[in-house]
């Protein structure tokens, strides 16, 4: 396919390629912007498919209008069309550039523990929200809904947040298309749906609640739908579905809360029951602002847990440091410690039998028998992999 940007023909090239998507694939221009190129019906990746290709069709034949359409004066943080990228004829609308971000994690990686326990802070984690919420706000002004509100169509760069696919936002008579189950505003499901596809539109309050999923994601490690359905009555466990028309949230007593999140005691119980307001009560309106800026997150210096509350919820106040057993039995298993540090454990795997990891400890990345891999402080935003004596590091 032959595309064309500024009266210049753009040649295609795979090398430079950024990102792939269901809708778009995402090419490096080299000039510090990016080019969106929108998925044609007769992609190599809907071959066979042939609702995908309906909505390939669909999709630029709206594009045709809503990108010349699209409005101005957007905050600075949302990477919207900068140029269209046309036909050679400049009569059909394939794509357009915009900014390039350099140094991104998406939004996601926040609410990763792996991520959390490498260095990422719930203090940055409040940074990076209350300045979100600022932008949503400025859109939200513009009459501009975001629509597919998700954590993998925001990008961090540092603490500051971006929206991109800004093609997707809905205004005027555009309506955003798509959406994100995880996301997914309940109001906007017909009660008696048998699946999770909305009704109603996209609105601000919508916005606002997967804002608000965000928060939650981002703070424990979990969303309002997470954790397993386990009812007294075998026959009444829900699905997906089920959960969120019903309001049958990781709050509800029914549920068991996902042992890999955070505990839920690490937040301050305002914040906890403004939670159960939008998720079970059907609360709405834009998050409040002062209660996430009013979040104070400390470590505890007995057992290193971090918290937005007065005190440790897991410990007294002044409690003393306990010693760990070496060696622990339960059942059948018989657990031994061969390892402590009190630094961090970024990766850890076995290999035939053998437990190969790689931790940081004073200023520096080190393997399993102490040397070192890497000077440096800690960064969430490496990723580590081991295989024997060799390790492997990866960035973003």
């Amino acid at each position: 396919m032959d595309v064309w940007l500024e009266g210049k023909k753009v040649r295609l090239d795979p090398q430079r390629a950024l990102g792939k998507g269901g809708e778009a694939d995402v090419y490096d221009l080299g000039d510090g912007r990016a080019l969106k190129v929108f998925k044609r019906p007769e992609h190599p990746d809907y071959l066979g498919l042939v609702p995908e290709q309906a909505a390939a069709k669909a999709r630029l034949a709206e594009h045709q209008r809503k990108l010349r359409a699209f409005p101005t004066g957007l905050p600075a943080r949302v990477v919207t069309p900068q140029t269209l990228a046309t036909d050679k004829k400049g009569v059909e609308v394939l794509g357009y550039a915009m900014r390039k971000l350099d140094g991104v994690e998406p939004l996601r990686r926040w609410s990763e523990l792996a991520f959390r326990r490498a260095g990422g802070k719930a203090s940055d984690a409040v940074t990076v929200l209350a300045g979100l919420h600022r932008v949503l706000a400025a859109v939200h002004a513009a009459r501009v809904v975001v629509g597919d509100f998700n954590d993998l169509n925001v990008l961090t760069v540092g603490t500051d947040a971006y929206f991109i696919d800004a093609d997707s936002f809905q205004f005027g008579a555009f309506l955003c298309p798509v959406f994100t189950e995880k996301f997914l505003d309940p109001l906007r499901l017909d009660p008696a749906a048998q699946a999770l596809t909305p009704a109603r539109p996209a609105t601000a309050e919508s916005d606002w609640y997967a804002f608000a999923v965000t928060v939650m994601q981002s703070l424990l490690c979990v969303g309002p739908q997470g954790g397993i359905h386990k009812p007294k009555a075998a026959g009444a466990r829900l699905n997906a579905v089920g959960r969120l028309l019903q309001r049958v949230t990781v709050f509800h007593p029914d549920v068991q809360y996902p042992k890999p999140a955070l505990p839920r005691a690490t937040l301050p119980d305002a914040l906890l029951h403004l939670f159960h307001q939008v998720f079970v009560e059907d609360q709405r309106g834009a998050f409040p602002l002062p209660v996430l800026e009013g979040l104070r997150f400390t470590v505890c210096a007995s057992c290193g847990l971090e918290h937005a509350r007065a005190a440790c919820p897991t410990c007294q106040p002044h409690a003393t440091v306990v010693a760990t057993p070496v060696s622990a039995a339960r059942g059948q298993v018989t657990a031994k410690r061969k390892f402590t540090t009190r630094g961090v454990l970024v990766h850890a795997s076995a290999e035939d039998g053998t437990v190969r990891f790689v931790y940081h400890a004073d200023g520096a990345y080190r393997r399993e028998d102490g040397r070192t891999v890497m000077l440096g402080a800690l960064d969430p935003s490496l990723r580590w992999a081991v295989q024997g004596d060799v390790t492997l590091l990866g960035q973003g």
